[in-house]
């Protein structure tokens, strides 16, 4: 199943490209996967960061949800330990 990707990655790949910044261990990968063929290995490296950069946004998006969850739960006496279904159960029942 092919991974889709949001626009906010592409652009900043894009941008990464267009200001001569790459990252050395994925193109040295995607030389290595294109048999040192230049053009192959752009198109790589390309898939390779956008799949990189993906990773990094769900992860960095994971650890705000779980902050804003302690910060909220702590704030309404919800124990820091729940799960996210205790934490969605205690914000929508009706006091």
């Amino acid at each position: 199943m092919p991974h889709s990707s949001s626009n906010m990655v592409r652009t900043l790949v894009l941008r990464e490209l267009e200001a001569g910044k790459r990252d050395d261990g994925l193109w040295l990968q995607a030389m290595s996967e294109s048999k040192l063929d230049k053009t192959k290995a752009q198109i790589r490296y390309i898939e390779l960061r956008i799949k990189a950069l993906n990773g990094d946004v769900k992860g960095l998006l994971i650890k705000q949800i779980r902050g804003a969850i302690a910060s909220d739960s702590n704030r309404n006496g919800i124990r820091s330990n729940s799960s996210l279904a205790d934490y969605l159960s205690a914000k929508t029942i009706k006091k």
